[in-house]
């Protein structure tokens, strides 16, 4: 079982799906994990069930869209050492349909939300961050490998995702932290619901397994990228299927 006991994680995006799951499993693992998002409530049933768990966790208020609010969750993190692992999940589906219903406002939030908040993420993580650190970020096979057209701005935002990725790994090198990106296919979520405009599971054939991701197929990606040994080459975006069945985005 992997042992991360000693280790600092903060999971942005943590109080519901992808997460949910990540801080779930990285605490079961051992590590002290910060649990943020902006629903106080639900962010202490998650860490109410780490706890429980034998683990170690707390809740930190954070609009990851604020870039103050992501200096201090980092700050606050390593407050005791530093951050070993970082975790960027918040984000939201933007505009849904046609142009013409696209707003500036709803244009600013899902790049804000989706994007902006990751690149924030990476450089105030990477500052308290010590060598053998390591970012994994969460996109999306939308903007990937499947084009969905009613999802235009959240794939630009998430393939966006993956190219900052690419790319925080060569900057990041010199300093010794690693930089994952994480494409789950469809996955059981309610934004996935609204995304599809029907059952989720209608559109799980897009995925080469024909089934839905749950939620803690990609937290144990997650998870094992920060200790398989070797690791993956940093700077690789993983498409994560239902099993899971993990396969290198090219």
């Amino acid at each position: 079982m992997t042992d991360l006991s000693g280790r600092t994680a903060v999971v942005t995006g943590a109080t519901s799906g992808i997460g949910a799951a990540i801080a779930l499993h990285v605490g079961a693992a051992g590590a002290r994990v910060y649990v943020s998002g902006r629903d106080a409530d639900r962010g202490a049933a998650v860490v109410a069930s780490i706890v429980d768990a034998g683990g170690q966790a707390e809740f930190f208020a954070a609009d990851v869209t604020r870039d103050d609010d992501v200096a201090d969750l980092a700050r606050v993190a390593a407050s005791e050492g530093s951050i070993d692992y970082w975790f960027s999940n918040a984000g939201v589906e933007g505009p849904i349909g046609s142009m013409a219903g696209w707003t500036a406002g709803a244009l600013r939030e899902v790049i804000d939300a989706n994007l902006t908040s990751v690149l924030s993420g990476m450089r105030h993580a990477s500052a308290h961050m010590r060598r053998g650190g390591a970012i994994v970020n969460t996109a999306s096979f939308v903007g990937t490998v499947v084009p969905v057209s009613i999802a235009v701005p959240y794939a630009a935002a998430k393939a966006g995702v993956v190219a900052a990725g690419r790319s925080a790994a060569l900057l990041l090198a010199d300093v010794g932290i690693d930089v994952f990106t994480l494409c789950p296919w469809v996955i059981d979520t309610p934004m996935v619901e609204r995304l599809a405009g029907e059952s989720a599971d209608a559109k799980a054939d897009f995925a080469p397994s024909g089934r839905l991701t749950s939620v803690d197929d990609v937290a144990r990606v997650a998870v094992e990228l920060l200790t398989d040994k070797p690791r993956r080459a940093s700077g690789t975006a993983l498409l994560v299927d239902a099993g899971p069945t993990v396969a290198v985005l090219d």
